[in-house]
């Protein structure tokens, strides 16, 4: 969710504020933000939880973060923001709105990794009472 409010702050509030507000805010809270975070949530509960623990673990988040959303999802949304919805910058920057994509999952599947599935980030969440 912090990801997916940041892609709206960034991308369709800053850099490309003409359009709906709204559609933006649901497209990318609603849409991406709770019904990817879902899928991964389920991907990693089937293929990572009890089976992989630390780097291990942090490296298979990594690559499902990147393969469902920084391709699978993003090319998705490209195509979208290119012939419907123009909210995003997809047409006016296809490489960065595609290259930022497939980097942000990357980032975002280590950090979940990380937070998950190690000692030292289980504490941070348990100080955040999660």
């Amino acid at each position: 969710m912090l990801g997916e409010l940041t892609i709206l702050l960034v991308w369709g509030i800053f850099l490309y504020p003409a359009g709906d507000l709204a559609t933006k805010f649901l497209w990318t809270v609603v849409v991406c933000g709770l019904g990817m975070g879902s899928t991964i949530g389920a991907l990693l509960v089937l293929l990572v939880v009890g089976r992989l623990w630390g780097a291990a673990a942090i490296a298979a988040s990594t690559v499902l973060s990147t393969l469902v959303l920084g391709v699978g999802c993003n090319l998705l949304c490209f195509q979208l923001d290119t012939h419907f919805f123009h909210s995003f910058g997809g047409a006016e920057n296809s490489g960065l709105f595609l290259w930022n994509g497939v980097f942000m999952a990357a980032v975002g599947g280590a950090i979940t990794g990380w937070l998950v599935f190690t000692d030292s980030g289980a504490r941070i969440l348990t100080r955040f009472g999660v």
